[in-house]
Protein backbone atom coordinates (compact mmCIF):
# COMPACT_ATOMS: atom_id res chain seq x y z
CA UNK A 1 0.00 0.00 0.00
CA UNK A 2 1.23 3.53 -0.26
CA UNK A 3 0.27 7.28 -0.51
CA UNK A 4 0.17 9.01 -3.63
CA UNK A 5 -1.56 11.04 -6.60
CA UNK A 6 -3.50 8.57 -8.99
CA UNK A 7 -2.71 8.92 -12.49
CA UNK A 8 -4.42 7.73 -16.22
CA UNK A 9 -3.36 4.23 -16.84
CA UNK A 10 -5.14 1.12 -18.22
CA UNK A 11 -4.68 -1.79 -16.08
CA UNK A 12 -6.10 -5.30 -16.56
CA UNK A 13 -3.13 -6.36 -14.16
CA UNK A 14 -3.62 -9.16 -11.63
CA UNK A 15 -3.57 -6.90 -8.69
CA UNK A 16 -7.08 -5.58 -6.75
CA UNK A 17 -6.99 -1.85 -5.74
CA UNK A 18 -8.74 0.09 -2.76
CA UNK A 19 -8.74 3.95 -3.33
CA UNK A 20 -9.12 7.09 -1.77
CA UNK A 21 -8.91 9.39 -4.23
CA UNK A 22 -9.57 13.43 -3.29
CA UNK A 23 -9.86 15.63 -6.79
CA UNK A 24 -11.71 15.98 -10.21
CA UNK A 25 -11.34 12.77 -12.51
CA UNK A 26 -13.17 10.53 -15.27
CA UNK A 27 -13.62 6.80 -14.72
CA UNK A 28 -14.14 4.58 -17.52
CA UNK A 29 -15.73 1.04 -16.29
CA UNK A 30 -16.13 -1.52 -18.73
CA UNK A 31 -19.21 0.04 -20.24
CA UNK A 32 -19.52 3.07 -18.10
CA UNK A 33 -18.22 6.44 -17.51
CA UNK A 34 -18.58 8.30 -14.15
CA UNK A 35 -17.68 11.79 -13.23
CA UNK A 36 -15.70 12.44 -10.10
CA UNK A 37 -15.41 15.41 -8.27
CA UNK A 38 -14.26 15.55 -4.34
CA UNK A 39 -13.52 12.67 -2.36
CA UNK A 40 -14.48 9.12 -3.27
CA UNK A 41 -13.76 5.02 -1.87
CA UNK A 42 -12.78 3.52 -5.02
CA UNK A 43 -11.89 -0.27 -6.01
CA UNK A 44 -10.35 -2.07 -8.70
CA UNK A 45 -11.31 -5.99 -10.27
CA UNK A 46 -8.49 -6.64 -12.20
CA UNK A 47 -10.00 -9.01 -14.21
CA UNK A 48 -12.26 -6.19 -14.69
CA UNK A 49 -10.62 -3.15 -17.49
CA UNK A 50 -10.96 0.54 -16.70
CA UNK A 51 -9.24 3.89 -17.39
CA UNK A 52 -8.60 6.57 -14.94
CA UNK A 53 -8.00 10.11 -15.99
CA UNK A 54 -7.12 12.96 -13.63
CA UNK A 55 -8.52 16.07 -14.24
CA UNK A 56 -6.75 18.02 -11.88
CA UNK A 57 -2.92 18.73 -10.96
CA UNK A 58 -4.00 18.66 -6.88
CA UNK A 59 -4.91 14.68 -6.70
CA UNK A 60 -3.96 13.56 -3.42
CA UNK A 61 -5.00 10.18 -1.70
CA UNK A 62 -3.90 6.55 -0.96
CA UNK A 63 -4.06 3.39 -2.30
CA UNK A 64 -3.79 0.05 -1.45
CA UNK A 65 -2.24 -2.65 -3.64
CA UNK A 66 -2.57 -6.89 -3.27
CA UNK A 67 -3.51 -10.01 -4.87
CA UNK A 68 -5.53 -13.09 -4.82
CA UNK A 69 -2.68 -14.40 -2.54
CA UNK A 70 -3.17 -11.90 0.35
CA UNK A 71 -6.82 -13.16 0.80
CA UNK A 72 -7.27 -16.44 2.87
CA UNK A 73 -9.40 -19.00 1.23
CA UNK A 74 -12.50 -17.74 1.97
CA UNK A 75 -12.00 -14.47 1.18
CA UNK A 76 -10.90 -15.91 -2.08
CA UNK A 77 -13.74 -17.29 -2.84
CA UNK A 78 -16.53 -14.25 -2.19
CA UNK A 79 -14.80 -11.19 -3.47
CA UNK A 80 -15.60 -11.51 -6.80
CA UNK A 81 -19.62 -11.69 -5.44
CA UNK A 82 -18.84 -8.83 -3.41
CA UNK A 83 -20.89 -5.19 -5.33
CA UNK A 84 -17.93 -3.29 -5.16
CA UNK A 85 -15.92 -5.77 -7.11
CA UNK A 86 -18.26 -7.34 -9.23
CA UNK A 87 -19.20 -6.74 -13.23
CA UNK A 88 -21.95 -4.18 -13.17
CA UNK A 89 -21.53 -3.64 -9.27
CA UNK A 90 -20.69 -0.16 -7.60
CA UNK A 91 -17.32 0.43 -7.45
CA UNK A 92 -17.43 4.13 -6.52
CA UNK A 93 -18.81 5.77 -3.40
CA UNK A 94 -18.84 9.59 -2.76
CA UNK A 95 -17.17 10.65 0.51
CA UNK A 96 -18.32 13.19 3.05
CA UNK A 97 -15.30 15.31 4.81
CA UNK A 98 -16.13 13.46 7.95
CA UNK A 99 -16.22 9.86 6.07
CA UNK A 100 -13.48 10.88 4.43
CA UNK A 101 -11.59 11.64 7.65
CA UNK A 102 -12.67 7.94 9.28
CA UNK A 103 -11.62 5.89 5.68
CA UNK A 104 -8.14 8.16 5.83
CA UNK A 105 -7.72 7.02 9.37
CA UNK A 106 -8.00 3.07 8.31
CA UNK A 107 -5.38 3.71 5.87
CA UNK A 108 -3.14 5.42 7.77
CA UNK A 109 -3.31 2.26 10.33
CA UNK A 110 -2.46 0.50 7.23
CA UNK A 111 1.05 2.53 6.82
CA UNK A 112 2.27 2.36 10.53
CA UNK A 113 1.35 -1.40 10.75
CA UNK A 114 3.43 -1.40 6.74
CA UNK A 115 6.61 -0.29 8.66
CA UNK A 116 6.26 -1.81 12.23
CA UNK A 117 8.00 -5.49 13.08
CA UNK A 118 4.44 -7.07 14.10
CA UNK A 119 5.15 -10.62 13.68
CA UNK A 120 1.20 -10.77 12.72
CA UNK A 121 0.81 -7.69 11.13
CA UNK A 122 -0.66 -8.97 6.96
CA UNK A 123 -3.46 -10.26 9.52
CA UNK A 124 -3.86 -6.86 10.33
CA UNK A 125 -3.66 -5.74 7.42
CA UNK A 126 -6.25 -8.13 5.58
CA UNK A 127 -8.76 -7.01 8.83
CA UNK A 128 -8.00 -3.38 7.51
CA UNK A 129 -9.31 -4.20 4.16
CA UNK A 130 -12.45 -6.13 5.21
CA UNK A 131 -12.82 -2.77 7.03
CA UNK A 132 -13.02 -0.77 4.20
CA UNK A 133 -14.67 -3.49 2.37
CA UNK A 134 -18.02 -3.14 5.06
CA UNK A 135 -17.71 0.46 5.78
CA UNK A 136 -18.58 0.73 1.28
CA UNK A 137 -21.09 -2.02 2.49
CA UNK A 138 -22.77 0.28 4.76
CA UNK A 139 -22.55 3.16 2.65
CA UNK A 140 -23.85 1.11 0.12
CA UNK A 141 -26.93 0.16 2.15
CA UNK A 142 -27.53 3.97 2.57
CA UNK A 143 -27.60 4.38 -1.03
CA UNK A 144 -30.23 2.02 -1.40
CA UNK A 145 -32.28 3.64 0.81
CA UNK A 146 -31.78 7.12 -0.91
CA UNK A 147 -32.64 5.47 -4.08
CA UNK A 148 -36.50 7.01 -4.40
CA UNK A 149 -34.72 10.91 -4.08
CA UNK A 150 -32.15 10.04 -6.60
CA UNK A 151 -32.83 12.45 -9.72
CA UNK A 152 -33.32 15.83 -11.34
CA UNK A 153 -35.62 18.21 -9.66
CA UNK A 154 -36.41 21.37 -11.24
CA UNK A 155 -38.43 24.80 -10.33
CA UNK A 156 -41.40 25.14 -12.75
CA UNK A 157 -39.45 27.45 -14.78
CA UNK A 158 -36.79 25.34 -14.70
CA UNK A 159 -34.31 27.54 -14.12
CA UNK A 160 -33.01 25.61 -11.46
CA UNK A 161 -32.10 22.07 -12.34
CA UNK A 162 -31.02 20.56 -9.02
CA UNK A 163 -29.60 17.02 -9.46
CA UNK A 164 -29.36 14.43 -6.38
CA UNK A 165 -26.79 11.76 -7.77
CA UNK A 166 -26.19 8.39 -6.66
CA UNK A 167 -23.36 8.27 -3.89
CA UNK A 168 -24.32 11.30 -1.88
CA UNK A 169 -23.50 14.06 -3.76
CA UNK A 170 -25.53 16.99 -6.05
CA UNK A 171 -25.15 19.01 -8.76
CA UNK A 172 -26.72 21.97 -9.40
CA UNK A 173 -27.44 24.50 -12.25
CA UNK A 174 -28.93 27.75 -12.62
CA UNK A 175 -29.88 29.01 -15.88
CA UNK A 176 -27.16 28.51 -18.68
CA UNK A 177 -24.54 27.97 -15.89
CA UNK A 178 -23.52 24.54 -15.32
CA UNK A 179 -22.68 22.75 -12.24
CA UNK A 180 -23.38 26.36 -10.55
CA UNK A 181 -23.34 24.10 -6.98
CA UNK A 182 -21.73 21.05 -5.88
CA UNK A 183 -21.34 19.03 -2.89
CA UNK A 184 -22.19 16.52 -1.01
CA UNK A 185 -25.85 15.49 0.83
CA UNK A 186 -27.23 13.48 3.35
CA UNK A 187 -31.17 12.10 4.00
CA UNK A 188 -32.52 11.45 7.18
CA UNK A 189 -35.70 9.86 6.24
CA UNK A 190 -37.83 12.93 4.30
CA UNK A 191 -35.11 15.62 5.27
CA UNK A 192 -32.29 16.61 3.28
CA UNK A 193 -29.03 18.20 4.43
CA UNK A 194 -26.55 19.90 2.20
CA UNK A 195 -22.88 20.66 2.33
CA UNK A 196 -21.58 22.38 -0.48
CA UNK A 197 -18.22 22.27 -1.37
CA UNK A 198 -17.26 25.83 -0.93
CA UNK A 199 -18.33 25.44 2.75
CA UNK A 200 -21.72 26.75 3.66
CA UNK A 201 -25.06 24.19 4.08
CA UNK A 202 -28.51 24.26 3.54
CA UNK A 203 -31.54 21.65 4.28
CA UNK A 204 -34.60 20.60 2.71
CA UNK A 205 -37.76 18.96 2.96
CA UNK A 206 -39.75 16.02 0.60
CA UNK A 207 -43.24 16.47 0.91
CA UNK A 208 -45.67 14.45 -1.37
CA UNK A 209 -43.06 14.03 -4.03
CA UNK A 210 -42.12 18.02 -3.88
CA UNK A 211 -38.47 19.45 -2.70
CA UNK A 212 -38.82 22.31 -0.50
CA UNK A 213 -35.10 23.28 -0.78
CA UNK A 214 -33.86 27.18 0.68
CA UNK A 215 -37.12 28.82 -0.16
CA UNK A 216 -37.50 26.87 -3.39
CA UNK A 217 -40.22 24.58 -4.74
CA UNK A 218 -39.00 21.64 -6.79
CA UNK A 219 -40.31 18.84 -8.71
CA UNK A 220 -38.62 15.66 -10.06
CA UNK A 221 -38.31 16.44 -13.60
CA UNK A 222 -40.29 13.24 -15.12
CA UNK A 223 -43.24 13.93 -12.99
CA UNK A 224 -43.95 16.98 -14.24
CA UNK A 225 -46.72 17.64 -16.66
Amino acid sequence: MRQESPHSKADCRRFYKIGLIRGNSLWRYTDRSISISGTVLIFFNPQLPYIWESLSDNQTGFLCVFDEVFFTKKMKENIGQLPMFRAGGEPVYFLTAGQDGVVSGIFNRMLDELSSDYVYKYDLLRNYVTELIHFALKKRSTMENNDKYVGMWVTADGYIRHELLPGGRYDEARGNRKSAYQGSYKLTGDHIDYKDDTGFTADGDFRDGVLYHAGMVLYREEKRS
